[in-house]
């Protein structure tokens, strides 16, 4: 694939670690300044049916990075400009993922400083009525092994569940504690593999090794691949400069990761949830993740990511239900049981059904398809639908 030299200079002067902090940044909004932006919620959620109107449909960011605590160096946004950005995208939630070192809990000073810098973030998003909700989490960052988001639980509650020692001895009891204390980890883009290039970003493997590299892994990273709830399929950077430019496929990575996460299902049975982040580091954010929630609350949003009742890159795709024949619709992250057949609909311009991999597509919006599936094999179904892709639903699996 060719591509004109004024392209791969301005992404090489975008991605180049090396160069002023200031010019790569303002290069890098540019750029994804022409980033698909979400069609406002109010506008999207006419396309819900009235059967889920009890659910708020809340469109937030998974992956935000904020400097402090994050170094300068590689994140050019502090608190107040980010709360300034999550406003005037619209965004309900967004997810505060500064990094931390790996293992950081085995050591009792390192363990003091990431409290420290979170506590300090608490300290100074806003909580008044109106405002967006704010999530304060952190990036897990082990360099040879993969990333890591994590939220919503008390790490106060968790640190004193597993002291240092505690940790040092058993470091999967970390994760663990974490999940436990009604934490929920995202593994961060698991397929980012190196890309051939001249731009020495590109050449970064940040890939979660698990999906990628043959083990063995150190126990802490056996156990949160084993418990993660959620992966992050779609991460506005890897999609909007690295595939775009790069391999010339915006969808590469991201229906990659999906094709993974499905086959990955019947494999560990136990669901598993898509997300987005924007992996935002300077001045450019989306909604990337979209959450039926029953409330909007920071429990509603962590409560419908679990429960898997989510979309990403745009809310259409939430209008994806499943029903066996004369049940109820149900949406995504349901699980259908002892079923022969059942019946797939959603709502959009240009709609794709996927049932194990296998593509289906309606003739019309709203327009039902119905899919055999196998009693006693777990097949996983979900949807395209315009520019968004939805969470699946799980039938006859064993969980």
């Amino acid at each position: 694939m060719k591509r004109a030299p004024e392209t791969t200079l301005l992404l090489a002067l975008t991605l180049l670690v090396g160069c002023s902090r200031s010019i790569s940044h303002h290069l890098l909004d540019a750029t994804m300044s022409s980033a698909h932006r979400p069609a406002p919620l109010g506008v999207s959620a006419a396309v819900l049916p009235e059967e889920k109107s009890h659910y708020q449909l809340l469109g937030g960011d998974m992956h935000c990075h904020v400097s402090p605590p994050d170094s300068p160096r590689h994140v050019s946004r502090g608190m107040e400009e980010t709360v300034e950005l999550v406003r005037a995208e619209g965004l309900d939630f967004v997810v505060l993922t500064p990094h931390v070192p790996s293992q950081f809990f085995q050591s009792e000073s390192l363990r003091q400083r990431v409290r420290g810098e979170l506590a300090a973030l608490e300290r100074a998003v806003p909580r008044g009525e109106g405002e967006p909700i704010f999530v304060v989490g952190f990036e897990y960052t082990d360099h040879h092994y993969g990333h890591i988001g994590a939220a919503f639980a008390d790490l106060d509650a968790v640190y004193a569940d597993v002291p240092a020692r505690a940790a040092l001895t058993d470091p999967a009891k970390f994760f663990q504690a974490f999940v436990q204390r009604g934490g929920l980890l995202v593994v961060n883009h698991p397929l980012l593999t190196p890309v051939d290039s001249i731009i020495r970003m590109a050449r970064a493997n940040l890939s979660w090794r698990p999906f990628t590299e043959p083990g063995p892994y150190p126990e802490e990273i056996v156990a949160a691949d084993r418990i993660a709830q959620a992966f992050e399929v779609y991460n506005l950077a890897v999609t909007e400069l690295r595939d775009r430019f790069l391999l010339g496929d915006m969808a590469s990575t991201l229906e990659a990761t999906f094709a993974r996460l499905d086959r990955e299902v019947p494999l560990r049975a136990r669901p598993l949830v898509p997300v987005g982040g924007s992996d935002s580091h300077s001045g450019h954010l989306r909604a990337t993740t979209f959450v039926l929630a029953e409330e909007r609350s920071a429990k509603g949003v962590r409560d419908g990511i679990v429960a898997g009742r989510v979309c990403v890159r745009d809310p259409a795709a939430c209008s994806f239900e499943v029903r066996t024949s004369g049940g109820a619709w149900l949406p995504p992250g349901s699980v259908i049981r002892d079923a022969t057949m059942v019946e797939v609909r959603a709502r959009g311009e240009e709609i794709r059904f996927w049932a194990n991999g296998t593509t289906l597509t309606p003739e019309e919006s709203g327009q039902s398809v119905f899919v055999p599936v196998t009693p006693g094999k777990c097949s996983v179904l979900r949807a395209r639908v315009d520019a968004g892709y939805s969470g699946p639903v799980y039938v006859n699996c064993p969980f």
